[in-house]
């Protein structure tokens, strides 16, 4: 049974204000230094959380004879518009300035906002959001992902724990899983979600989440296949 969209929402919820109560911890020599997102610093991938959120305020519902994008296929269109994804984060990052995480702020409570009105549409109504029509439910998912694997870019740069809520890391594991299962037709499970969540964002090669048991298959005596091919799916 598919995650119910409140659920889904609440652990959105519950990711965004851990990973926020913890960039606090961030000082401004920290914020200028290289972010482990090649080519950005931590300010601007900070930033880039706002951006992450703000899809929310600026998608808009379509017509129900619009045909949703698949959660892989939606994401797939990342790496096709990864120019404009920098060029958007450094420039929100260059606007916030020095009133960084009071405006990051309120970009996320405006999205929590249009969050809650778009969901009163259900799981299954379509937005057109900024890779493409997509399903409400689904987006939010892609919202969960993308703030849990940067949660674990920015562990670098704080001090332990992680900032990664446990019910977020494990919804998105599994779509992640489900995502590699349709593209791929195999059928596996998730063996160490840290390790899936990082090797199907590109964090680590495939051999290092081997190494991690990051999947493992539904049964023992098939082994593990290599997928690879597949990956990074975002």
């Amino acid at each position: 049974m598919p995650t119910p969209l409140p659920t889904l929402t609440a652990e959105l919820r519950d990711q965004w204000d851990l990973l926020r109560s913890r960039l606090d911890d961030l000082d401004d020599d920290v914020l200028a230094e290289p972010s482990a997102v090649a080519g950005w610093s931590v300010a601007e991938l900070v930033a880039h959380l706002g951006r992450a959120m703000a899809v929310f305020s600026s998608c808009e519902p379509q017509p129900g004879d619009v045909e949703p994008l698949p959660l892989e296929e939606y994401v797939r269109g990342y790496a096709m518009g990864a120019d404009e994804i920098s060029r958007g984060t450094k420039a929100l990052a260059a606007e916030l300035g020095d009133d960084l995480l009071p405006r990051l702020d309120e970009l996320a409570e405006a999205a929590f906002d249009r969050l809650a009105a778009l969901t009163e549409s259900g799981p299954d109504a379509v937005v057109l959001a900024r890779r493409g029509p997509i399903t409400v439910r689904d987006l939010v998912l892609t919202r969960i992902i993308e703030l849990v694997a940067h949660g674990y870019d920015l562990a670098t740069d704080l001090p332990a724990p992680v900032p990664v809520d446990a019910g977020a890391r494990k919804i998105a594991a599994q779509a992640l899983l489900d995502a590699l299962n349709r593209v791929s037709g195999y059928d596996l499970q998730v063996g160490d979600e840290a390790a899936w969540i990082k090797a199907a964002t590109g964090r680590i090669t495939w051999p290092d989440a081997v190494a991690a048991a990051a999947l493992r298959p539904e049964y023992l005596s098939d082994g593990l296949p290599d997928v690879s091919r597949f990956l990074p799916l975002i």
